[in-house]
């Protein structure tokens, strides 16, 4: 079978599309002939070796963490070939950027008939990791004022939504043709963060949910009430700065959670939760795909098919 392997970390150029034999399912997994893996800013951080201390991987390695497909083999009770799925599989073994793919007991769910094998196949990280913030860390609900400090991304325009589905005041950052669409998804105040000062005015925030870093993060400490939260997904708060500023702060990474996945599914199913899909591009262009992800050449998810 065809797929992308990363023979050792580095840059996009050294992705190969490559021959290997197509895997084999052992006792409770599943085959899925992929139809669409999508991509994620954190391929490139496992590409480069950034986190090589947190998620080690075994190089050569098929990367890609969440897919759609249809099912060609199961070991697995409650699934049978020809069933349309959705997949999130763990960091440390990938296997999505392929014709064929392995996913196992709890990786695995029904995807819904509303949504196409490209839709679902973008929701189970980035959804997923909205829907773990708000629902499953801080435990938000009606009233709360959320900050969102790249409120335009993926995972920002998922916490939007589903923030102000639970009644809470949503603020948030963005620049460009994002502001409109911010504006269009219900968001009380968003903040061009190009502009001088943009913190400015914007006090006694509940819950600030980072997605840029960087020196941004430790602005963003200013504006969290005493006693507050501050969430990040991109690098770990300073400790010492979180408790000059008397508020709570640590770094949250989505785990793999059937049930969330699930959850997610279903929100966008019902036109609950919409994201953006910004460019499709066969298996075999996956360089090129990271190329335009590492660049930011792309507004919305890149997918592979």
């Amino acid at each position: 079978m065809k797929a992308i392997q990363i023979p050792h970390y580095g840059g996009a150029d050294m992705l190969r599309l490559v021959d290997i034999d197509r895997p084999t399912p052992q006792d409770r997994e599943v085959l899925i002939q992929v139809k669409a893996a999508s991509l994620n800013p954190v391929d490139s951080k496992i590409r480069n070796g950034y986190l090589k201390d947190i998620v080690p991987l075994r190089l050569p390695l098929v990367p890609g963490w969440e897919a759609s497909g249809v099912v060609a083999e199961s070991r697995l009770d409650g699934v049978k070939p020809g069933d349309e799925v959705v997949t999130r599989v763990p960091f440390q073994r990938g296997g999505a950027y392929a014709e064929y793919m392995i996913a196992g007991e709890g990786e695995v769910v029904p995807k819904p008939r509303e949504l196409s094998f490209i839709e679902a196949a973008t929701l189970p990280i980035v959804a997923g990791a909205a829907y773990t913030l708000l629902h499953k860390i801080a435990s938000v609900k009606a009233g709360d004022r959320i900050f969102l400090l790249g409120a335009g991304g993926s995972v920002g325009l998922y916490a939007v939504q589903m923030a102000k589905a639970l009644g809470a005041t949503v603020i948030g950052t963005a620049t460009g043709e994002d502001l409109d669409v911010l504006r269009g998804l219900g968001i009380d105040q968003v903040v061009d963060y190009t502009i001088p000062g943009y913190l400015d005015g914007v006090r006694d925030i509940d819950l600030a949910l980072d997605f840029v870093g960087g020196p941004a993060q430790e602005a963003l400490m200013s504006v969290v009430r005493k006693n507050g939260l501050l969430l990040s997904t991109v690098n770990p708060p300073s400790a010492d700065k979180a408790a000059a500023a008397s508020i709570r702060a640590s770094f949250a990474m989505t785990i793999l959670d059937q049930a969330v996945m699930e959850k997610v599914l279903g929100l966008a199913a019902r036109g609950e939760i919409k994201g953006r899909i910004g460019k499709v591009l066969p298996l075999a262009q996956a360089a090129e795909a990271h190329r335009l992800m590492d660049g930011h050449a792309v507004v919305g998810k890149i997918v592979l098919v």
